[in-house]
């Protein structure tokens, strides 16, 4: 998982991300999934505070923050919905 920010005039292209994810890096260490903050949440020295992200993990239902998936067959992130979650949690949809 990565954790970004967008400027507030910005909306997630996903086809985008995919494409740079492609160009720069091998498809092992692609994120899978995305999660959309309004702000990276660090401690007194700058360092990013991941306990938080660890524990909540991919699930919607634990997490306010909008949450996408990496769907290689659309080469895009679309957005992580209830029943994709479960999909991906009983094995239906493999990682």
């Amino acid at each position: 998982m990565a954790a970004v920010v967008l400027k507030p005039d910005q909306k997630l292209d996903g086809t985008k991300i995919y494409n740079h994810l492609v160009q720069t890096l091998p498809a092992y260490s692609w994120p899978w999934f995305l999660r959309v903050q309004s702000a990276l949440d660090v401690t007194e020295t700058f360092k990013q505070q991941k306990v938080k992200l660890v524990q909540e993990g991919f699930n919607p239902d634990v997490t306010q923050d909008p949450l996408y998936f990496l769907d290689v067959s659309q080469k895009d992130y679309i957005l992580l919905s209830e029943s994709l979650y479960e999909d991906i949690v009983s094995g239906n949809i493999r990682l």
